[in-house]
């Protein structure tokens, strides 16, 4: 069993596979808005331009493998397919460019009647067209031809013509390659790699590997779990073998085909040079799931796996954590202490409202707290000191803001806007050489109160007292 195997997908409020995954509110909304998008395309393209029109949900929505995006102003992408029917006897056959225009054409009309889009993408991308949404995701339109004799699907590009493309083939390859729970975990595993190709790629996004290159590679690695199948493995376990049979294929083969298609397409599309910056981060993958399988217990494990996933890694329910010498069962640090300083307003208008030490019971939104370790001289010369928000709840769910992560080192101090209402954590944790030496857990809770700030109390005058000489 690993060691973090409850943070993973345990029964929890807090797990990792539940801060990555869409919560029932947020796909129940992409539901609601890709079927009624749906119904609009099939109805009015096929009024004006005569064709049998079909959809089909393609994409991680479909396969289940969807995430939430990770960093505010990010969105959720659902992949709709727009089919155009006509098989051999067709006499004029409409162009991709045309197809392209109509549904293009279709968005920007359907934009003036549905509240929800904020825009429509123009010019339309390469492989399909886009509607944002006013709720933090998009839906992508490509749009294909399907041949109604032979069954076969071609995507329409807006500058290259025809491309062979057949989703529903990956689709039913995805589906029929593991069944039942086997299939659930695989679906959880790309997840996770997923949620790390998020976090771990900001400065170089060229070499972020894409949704269907990362599926493919977990799902056929994961038979080589084994035996331990047999009886069930658990997540965290799940995913270390997954990560040890990728990094081993890609250092021998860079290549990745598509399995579910007999022509020969490469899933990485990765230029050299993106290749080459790519690989050390697998590197670091690799050399984090080992430590982790090593782990002598949830708490170390978790703070490892952290280093993957950030503030989307939950850590255990405790206050504290300290590296203790195990011969003499003394702790290689002391604990740091975190003092809180509230203030309202800012810049010139912000004034102090109270102190608080390693928790915050109370405060209002919109608040600045200044986190200050009150023990400095603790804290080694060269340690690297993180400061990590975790928020959860309904609110920062709503604006996919589940925390982000400062780190430096001795740093010292952390400042942060208080924005959503439930309680959250500041994590203060201080590595040496990447070992955690101390970490405190810092809760704060949100409520809807106002604070009352003091006016600043009248300076107390002095004057000169003088006596007569007598």
């Amino acid at each position: 069993m690993g060691r973090a195997s409850s943070l993973f997908n345990g029964a929890g409020e807090q797990t990792l596979i539940s801060r990555v995954s869409p919560t029932t509110r947020q796909r129940e909304f992409l539901q609601n808005s890709w079927n009624l998008l749906a119904e609009y395309l099939k109805v009015s393209l096929k009024a004006k331009h005569g064709y049998p029109i079909s959809t089909w949900l393609q994409g991680s929505y479909k396969y289940g493998t969807l995430i939430k995006p990770v960093h505010p102003g990010e969105e959720y992408d659902v992949d709709l397919g727009v089919y155009f029917g006509w098989g051999k006897g067709e006499n004029i056959e409409p162009t991709a460019d045309q197809l392209r225009r109509w549904v293009q054409q279709e968005l920007v009309d359907y934009r003036g009647q549905c509240a929800d889009i904020r825009s429509v993408a123009e010019p339309p991308k390469e492989r399909c067209s886009r509607a944002s949404y006013q709720h933090q995701f998009h839906i992508d339109t490509p749009v294909y031809h399907l041949n109604s004799d032979t069954d076969k699907r071609r995507l329409a590009c807006l500058t290259k013509g025809w491309e062979a493309s057949d989703p529903k083939a990956f689709y039913k390859w995805f589906r029929d390659a593991l069944t039942g729970d086997e299939r659930e975990q695989v679906r959880r595993l790309i997840r996770y790699l997923k949620a790390w190709a998020a976090l771990s790629f900001d400065d170089i996004p060229d070499s972020r590997p894409s949704s269907i290159f990362l599926t493919v590679l977990a799902t056929e690695a994961y038979p080589d779990i084994g035996l331990a199948l047999l009886l069930g493995v658990a997540d965290d376990d799940a995913l270390i073998s997954i990560i040890r049979t990728m990094h081993g294929r890609l250092n021998r083969n860079r290549s990745v085909q598509n399995p579910a298609t007999k022509a020969e397409e490469d899933l990485n599309r990765m230029s050299e040079e993106a290749w080459a910056a790519f690989l050390p981060r697998l590197d670091v993958l690799l050399d984090i799931a080992e430590r982790a399988a090593e782990a002598a217990d949830e708490g170390s494990a978790a703070l490892i796996w952290s280093e993957v996933f950030s503030f989307l890694m939950p850590l255990p329910n405790v206050d504290e954590v300290e590296l203790v010498d195990e011969r003499t069962s003394r702790s290689l640090m002391q604990l740091p202490d975190i003092d809180i300083t509230v203030y309202t307003g800012t810049g010139m208008n912000r004034r102090f409202v109270a102190t608080h030490r390693n928790q915050v019971a109370g405060v209002a939104k919109g608040c600045t707290l200044v986190f200050t370790i009150a023990n400095p001289h603790i804290v080694p010369q060269f340690a690297t000191v993180e400061w990590t928000v975790r928020n959860k709840g309904l609110d920062a769910d709503a604006f996919s803001d589940l925390g982000h992560r400062k780190m430096g080192m001795r740093l010292l101090q952390s400042e942060e806007r208080t924005r959503y209402l439930g309680t959250h954590h500041m994590d203060c944790i201080v590595r040496v050489n990447g070992q955690v030496y101390a970490a405190r857990r810092v809760p704060v809770t949100i409520r809807d109160v106002q604070h009352h700030v003091h006016a600043p109390a009248k300076p107390s005058y002095t004057r000169l007292r003088m006596k007569r000489r007598r």
